[in-house]
């Protein structure tokens, strides 16, 4: 009996690779290979001696076997280097050799290697350009794959699984999550301060930026009732923070970074590191100090209710 090609398991082939390699036979059956063509031979190196394994397994079972292979590689652990942000992997590999850089870098989505090279010094640049044609061998690439992947948290699979509340907000792209940030610190500050007087509130305005101030002023007039527990807590949060320290333009994203710590808890910690390594290191460190300070002391009831709150917000801002 056939068994499905060893290779796919192999180091070499990444979890992108595999992807590809298994929705393309699915998709265009004997004709996948052909999409090589359109690749680097590098970036694509080992994907074509899958294909041609998958090849000869038996047509009448091989489509059941690349769906049921595909499921396998969904529900594995995803480890973040391959999601995040170019800034922590510029971070995390700082120091490394031309050698390690280029090896790294061919396995980097396409629309990430721009950023991360022009971060780069122009001399290392250079080096890296001129190994970028290497091919390395497979203990090689092993050991690679291991050194970055140390370096970033695993994400289990089951945390998917046990979440799926959370999956829309997973899958913003780092700029609507920045922009939803916002959103959660206005809302903040305009529950905090329905009921506080007028000398209070014009001293949090002149600490915001002009729009954000014009923004929260049109909230607070609309005069909409609270939840007198939703109030404390809005206040109390605010209060927690050392806002003369803060620049203008971070105040409002600090209190949204504040809130979002405070839908997560026990229950859900397995995907904070998806929320901070999804933004430059910049904000992904503001984010991960509001979670260490909440999130383990966080009631998982009390952060449900933050976390429909913080979907709401979200379904109203991206709203069609």
């Amino acid at each position: 009996m056939n068994q499905p090609p060893e290779i796919l398991s192999s180091s070499r082939l990444n979890d992108r690779r595999q992807a590809f390699t298994l929705l393309a036979l699915l998709k265009e059956g004997d004709r996948a290979v052909a999409l090589l063509d359109c690749f680097s031979e590098g970036r694509m190196e080992g994907v074509g001696e899958a294909m041609e394994q998958w090849e000869k397994f038996p047509k009448k079972t091989r489509d059941s076997e690349l769906t049921a292979a595909l499921e396998r590689l969904k529900t594995s652990a995803l480890n973040l280097w391959t999601m995040a942000d170019p800034g922590w992997l510029v971070e995390t590999l700082r120091g490394e050799s031309a050698l390690v850089w280029a090896l790294f870098i061919q396995e980097l989505p396409r629309g990430k290697v721009g950023r991360v090279l022009s971060e780069l010094p122009k001399e290392l640049r250079r080096r890296i350009k001129s190994l970028s044609q290497l091919t390395p061998a497979l203990p090689v690439w092993k050991w690679l794959q291991t050194k970055v992947g140390s370096r970033f948290p695993n994400v289990p699979s089951g945390a998917f699984e046990s979440n799926v509340e959370w999956e829309a907000l997973i899958n913003l792209s780092p700029e609507a999550f920045m922009q939803l940030m916002r959103e959660l610190g206005l809302s903040e500050m305009a529950i905090a301060f329905s009921k506080i007087n007028k000398t209070a509130t014009r001293a949090i305005l002149h600490r915001l930026s002009v729009e954000d101030a014009k923004d929260l002023k049109r909230r607070i007039k609309q005069g909409e009732t609270y939840n007198p527990e939703l109030t404390r807590e809005a206040q109390m949060s605010i209060l927690s923070l050392e806002v003369e320290k803060l620049k203008t333009e971070e105040l409002t994203q600090e209190i949204g970074f504040g809130v979002f710590s405070r839908a997560l808890s026990s229950e859900s910690a397995e995907l904070a590191p998806l929320f901070v390594y999804k933004l430059p290191p910049r904000y992904g460190y503001i984010l991960k100090r509001h979670l260490d300070l909440n999130l383990y002391r966080n009631n998982p009831e009390k952060a449900r209710r933050v976390l429909e709150r913080i979907k709401q917000s979200a379904g109203t801002l991206f709203q069609a």
